[in-house]
């Protein structure tokens, strides 16, 4: 069994039991950062979480969002060789552009992005200078008040 299959089967073992509407819940909640935002997603008050098992729900959830995340990088990996291959037509490309733009990407993935250098002079003398506020009242703010 590939890496692939064996994932499939971990999905299905995580909805195993499950009636459609909690299907639909488990799917919104590993999408979603809240359980209000699946609800509202699903269209599911907060009633209908209160009486299923929200902590099992929310478990399979977090199972399902895992599993997604490793059939996405097998799915990755399998085709691997082929977007190499790809990018490496893309350097042979008539178009200068395209030629440019593959030998960026390529130049990217292999070494890592160039770092960004930034010329900043900064002045400070160490002193640590505390601000200081003055209290008044709106009587204080009349310019025509006579002193007393």
């Amino acid at each position: 069994m590939d890496g692939l299959s064996t994932i499939m089967t971990e999905i299905n073992t995580i909805f195993e039991g499950l009636d459609s509407r909690e299907v639909d819940y488990v799917q919104a909640r590993a999408c979603t950062n809240s359980d209000a935002e699946a609800l509202r997603e699903t269209g599911f008050s907060r009633g209908w979480l209160n009486n299923h098992d929200k902590d099992d729900l929310n478990e399979r959830a977090m199972a399902f969002k895992t599993d997604n995340v490793l059939k996405a990088q097998i799915i990755l990996d399998e085709h691997l060789v082929e977007a190499v291959e790809g990018l490496v037509e893309l350097l042979k490309s008539r178009n200068e552009n395209v030629r440019l733009r593959a030998q960026q990407e390529f130049m990217d993935r292999r070494l890592g992005k160039a770092v960004q250098k930034i010329d900043q002079k900064t002045e400070h003398s160490g002193e640590v200078k505390q601000k200081q506020y003055v209290t008044f009242s709106p009587d204080d703010w009349d310019e025509d008040k006579d002193d007393e």
